[in-house]
């Protein structure tokens, strides 16, 4: 579970957060889904407490935290064992107990027998395989994903998103998630939250029905909400929108900011 109170965020005179509030209940997978530049990657920095807010309140009810970004970030003189056992170091697991850890992990995130390849030696898929497995080798309480499957092509994200779904199976966590993809969004999470305006606000807040989430219907009625959350808004700031399906397609443009945190913090 974690809360933002009052959260507000300042980069020089650019006013990010406003008294900015969102609540995650334990276990849940929530997507933040909006246009580039908002603040979206802010949020999940004041969470992971790489950004302190000029004002308000964190409150996490977790002591580990992993962090998962749009590229891997694997450190290329290790191999992919080593750096999955990055995190625990900061658990004090020893050095059986680190690797022991990893071995189990592996097979699971589909690099049984990679371990002793190094990130030059992997594709770009397995690269990320090795940043999801990173993150979950620390068996997390809060987990933060900012667009870790936006590089990837069409199949590959689809089968990022399988493993992702498997390991939360693997370990349940609560977990907070940027994308641009709202159809990403609706296969994965149990609540959307659709973001937008300088300073960031919450324009629609939804709970995802998972016995109809892959229900054509469903998802096309959800899909459309959604749109006309963000639409809504662009047409409050006066611009001109002629017709929606040419305004946001189903994954909305931009990669937002990055940054320079590599696994998380505890």
């Amino acid at each position: 579970m974690f809360e933002m109170k009052n959260i507000t965020l300042d980069y020089g005179v650019l006013q990010v957060l406003d008294n900015f509030n969102i609540k995650g209940q334990v276990e849940q997978f929530l997507c933040l889904v909006g246009p580039s530049g908002i603040g979206k990657t802010s949020i999940l920095n004041v969470l992971a407490e790489i950004l302190k807010p000029r004002s308000g309140s964190v409150v996490l009810d977790n002591q580990r935290i992993a962090y998962v970004f749009q590229e891997p970030r694997l450190l290329p003189w290790l191999t992919v064992a080593d750096n999955m056992e990055v995190g625990l170091y900061s658990l004090d697991h020893d050095a059986h107990r680190r690797k022991k850890t990893v071995k189990q992990l592996l097979p699971l995130i589909g690099l049984e027998g990679f371990g002793h390849y190094y990130p030059d030696q992997l594709s770009g898929g397995m690269k990320q395989r090795v940043s999801i497995g990173r993150a979950f080798v620390i068996q997390p309480d809060l987990l933060l994903l900012d667009e870790p499957f936006s590089g990837l092509d069409e199949a590959l994200k689809i089968e990022m998103q399988d493993l992702l779904l498997t390991l939360k199976k693997y370990h349940m966590c609560t977990t907070v998630m940027v994308t641009h993809d709202i159809q990403e969004a609706i296969k994965l999470s149990d609540r959307i939250i659709v973001v937008d305006g300088r300073p960031c606000r919450i324009m629609l807040d939804v709970l995802i029905d998972p016995a109809d989430r892959m229900e054509p219907e469903y998802k096309n009625q959800l899909t459309e909400k959604i749109k006309s959350a963000i639409i809504k808004q662009k047409l409050n700031k006066g611009m001109n929108v002629n017709e929606k399906k040419n305004f946001i397609p189903g994954a909305l443009s931009g990669a937002g900011a990055q940054c320079s945190r590599l696994w998380g913090k505890y």
